[in-house]
């Protein structure tokens, strides 16, 4: 994200304050995220919390939150996602944030979605394509709502009325990536809101966070470029190229590019060309490098998704890389022997 951000607008300095919102990070990978940072250390800074050992307001309710949640949304996401109905409480210092999901990345500068106006809206959010998910009418909507009811097991008294389905449907916004006006939200108490009805209707919600946000505040998010949370299945739908105007990319779902079955998705490559350059390269080089080793005899059996994988991993093998992830391994080893 840094990598892509303008430092300067106007004439004004910019400063990105970072805050991550994580849930029981090991102090080694915080460490692996501060060196990572570092050297844009200039015109940026990153905080962290911890959700599970905050014993804060906003925290305590997060937990409570999570347990009124339905079998299936518990097993399907954490309760970071509640997060984001408690952003007054969690950042009680600013009138205006950004927040985007973890499963992204940035290919473009990030900075100009902040200065959007927004007059009288809570949020700005991408609308998102429905019919990417082949629920292309509404009929096509609801039916999937009663199937997910069923499929997952759940109590079908519980789905949501019709008229909030329709509202969905209508006003179906990606939380990926939200532009958050707090001010507003204090002006109205809508975190109140937001919790009320999630109290309420908490066992009918497929997509927690979302299907609340969307239904509390219809009429209230401002639609903004699907270029700051594109979906990449938008890539061939759009017939776009890589060079694009793209400013952030949102491999949403089980489509992830550090997923073997993904590694030919659109960006997949820009992905892992991101990561070899932070400090999370040798953990990923760990994971892979028994395939690796049987590339050469491998390579004409493998399908297009490794053979790619493997062609770019090939590549990053230098010198360098490699004494560094020697070194890698000692100190695990040593890690490991100090904890015995």
């Amino acid at each position: 994200m840094l990598s892509c951000a303008k430092q300067e607008r106007d004439g004004v300095k910019l400063f990105y304050q970072i805050h991550c919102l994580v849930d029981s990070l090991s102090a080694e990978n915080v460490e692996k995220l501060k060196r990572t940072i570092a050297p844009f250390s200039a015109f940026s800074s990153i905080e962290f919390c911890d959700i599970s050992k905050n014993d804060a307001y906003p925290f305590k309710l997060i937990s409570k939150l999570f347990l009124r949640l339905n079998s299936f949304a518990q097993k399907r996401f954490s309760k970071m996602i509640l997060c984001r109905l408690l952003l007054t409480s969690i950042f009680p210092q600013y009138e205006k944030i950004i927040m985007f999901d973890v499963d992204t990345l940035f290919v473009g500068d990030i900075s100009e979605s902040f200065f959007i106006p927004m007059d009288g809206e809570y949020f700005g959010m991408v609308k998102e394509d429905l019919s990417l998910f082949g629920l292309d009418s509404l009929d096509k909507f609801l039916k999937n709502r009663i199937d997910c009811i069923r499929y997952y097991e759940l109590d079908e008294e519980n789905i949501l009325p019709t008229e909030e389905l329709i509202t969905l449907y209508r006003n179906h916004f990606n939380v990926g990536f939200m532009i958050v006006n707090l001010k507003l939200w204090r002006d109205d108490n809508l975190e109140e809101k937001l919790c009320e009805f999630f109290v309420a209707r908490n066992h009918s919600l497929i997509c927690p966070e979302q299907d609340t946000i969307n239904i509390v505040c219809v009429n209230k998010i401002l639609p903004i470029s699907d270029s700051y949370n594109f979906s990449h299945r938008l890539f061939y739908r759009k017939k776009i190229n890589e060079k694009s105007d793209v400013c952030m990319v949102h491999f949403f779902s089980h489509e992830k590019p550090w997923n073997h079955s993904y590694f030919h998705l659109p960006y997949a490559t820009k992905w892992r060309e991101t990561l070899f350059k932070t400090s999370f390269a040798w953990d990923f080089f760990e994971n892979y490098k028994n395939q690796f080793e049987n590339y050469k005899n491998q390579i004409e059996n493998l399908g297009n998704n490794k053979r790619n994988f493997f062609e770019f991993l090939n590549t990053r093998l230098n010198k360098k890389f490699l004494i560094q992830y020697v070194l890698f391994k000692i100190f695990k080893k040593l890690e490991s022997f100090c904890l015995r």
